[in-house]
């Protein structure tokens, strides 16, 4: 028991017990007397935006209160009152969340998307994934139960597996080293169908890639292994991914690795094949140059061949040509004196026949004027150079020919 002064500052509250027991709760600012009592301060709580006070009851029941608040602790009705933060939701994460209606006792599950700052209520609670996660020591090992949280990622992912003793239809024993990229694009398929996608994810890529090695000798393994790039090698994947609400985006191959003697081996046919391949790479460069050069020389000879030709088609164009001029010119030439000859003979012709019109005419006079034109003309004519008289018998079957030279004035007589 207290007797004396109680002084109470702002904000402070306190239970005072009296003798009885009896309990009453002072909140200050105040001054209090207090005489057979005994007083205990409330620790005051307070929650800023981004926490919430979780109240719990001796009664049993709980109380979450959004910050900004404060609380003090009530010793009779409070068994603990603490501070704790709002789960803090990015744009790329969800909770799953169960609610129990109190009067159904029914659960319901809802998905709570972000960003937001998510208050739990007290009915409610959330799901707590447990699935395969990468092992710390090992990226490419995947380790049971390493992977626990409630917040769900539901942006693209991806992860680094090793699928470990693969054997090839020659026995040979590999490693195949992959990289798998997913995205979850139905969360309520996802809960409904698994519990861990990862585990799902492992168990195909590994018998995939089994079933894919198994078909397939060690170098035909070595010559198809690009193949594993493609995702119509994963059909289980593919299907179980489907099932459970993801989406398989791309598998990479990255590589494999295989028993150091059969490394070594395999090394050494790389070498061999390397080799060879130079060798045929060097051969088939110089049947190309060859072929080049000889295409080369045949395009030069055509080229020779065409500049012969087209010189001797020109030598024939012009040569054609100045014949062709040539005989133009003559023919112009030809023209030219057969039209003077013809312009001669015209003019004489045309003389002559003045001549004769003007004898014609002068003979015509002559004759009006009665004078014997013939006898003119026979006159004008002259003596023949020699006659000729054909006389016939009338009683013998003789032609006499009579021949008058008139210079020799002979006669000769011819019998037939």
């Amino acid at each position: 028991m207290t007797v004396g002064w109680l002084t109470l500052d702002v904000g402070e509250k306190a239970l005072i017990y009296d003798k009885d027991g009896c309990a009453r709760i002072e909140e200050g600012p105040q001054r209090l007397f207090l005489f057979r009592e005994k007083y205990k301060l409330m620790t005051c709580y307070s929650a800023s935006q981004k926490e919430y006070i979780e109240v719990s009851f001796k009664s049993g029941k709980t109380e979450h209160i959004r910050g900004p608040c404060k609380r003090h602790l009530n010793e009779i009705l409070h068994t603990s009152i603490c501070v704790k933060p709002l789960i803090s939701l990015d744009a790329n994460e969800a909770l799953i969340v169960y609610t129990q209606d109190d009067k159904t006792k029914q659960v319901q599950r809802r998905i709570q998307y972000g960003p937001t700052l998510f208050l739990q209520g007290e009915n409610e609670w959330l799901h707590e994934f447990s699935w395969h996660g990468t092992d710390p020591e090992n990226k490419t090992r995947i380790v049971a139960g390493q992977n626990c949280f409630t917040v769900l990622k539901i942006t693209p992912d991806q992860f680094y597996y090793n699928v470990d003793e693969v054997r090839t239809a020659d026995d040979a024993l590999l490693r195949i080293k992959l990289m798998m990229f997913y995205e979850v694009i139905n969360i309520e398929q996802m809960l409904n169908s698994t519990q861990d996608p990862m585990a799902d994810f492992v168990n195909c890529l590994t018998a995939d890639v089994v079933a894919f090695a198994a078909k397939k000798s060690y170098e035909e393994f070595i010559e198809t292994a690009s193949d594993l790039n493609h995702l119509s090698n994963y059909p289980q994947l593919c299907e179980r991914c489907k099932a459970i609400g993801y989406r398989v985006s791309k598998v990479v191959f990255r590589g494999y690795f295989a028993h150091d003697k059969l490394q070594q081996m395999h090394d050494m046919m790389i070498k061999r094949r390397t080799e060879l391949k130079l060798k045929y790479e060097q051969e088939v460069q110089e049947q190309s140059m060859t072929d080049m050069k000889l295409k080369a020389e045949v395009d030069r000879m055509e080229q020779e061949q065409e500049m012969e030709l087209e010189k001797l088609l020109h030598e024939q164009k012009m040569e054609k040509a100045s014949l062709e001029h040539h005989l133009a010119l003559e023919k112009k030439s030809h023209e030219r004196k057969i039209s003077k000859m013809q312009q001669e003979d015209q003019a004489r012709l045309n003389a002559q026949a003045a001549s004769d019109h003007r004898e014609a005419d002068y003979l015509s006079s002559l004759h009006a004027m009665q004078v014997d034109v013939t006898s003119l003309l026979v006159t004008r004519t002259g003596h023949p150079e020699k006659v000729t008289c054909i006389v016939a018998d009338k009683n013998a079957a003789n032609i006499h020919l009579y021949h008058n030279d008139p210079q020799s004035l002979a006669l000769s007589t011819t019998s037939l």
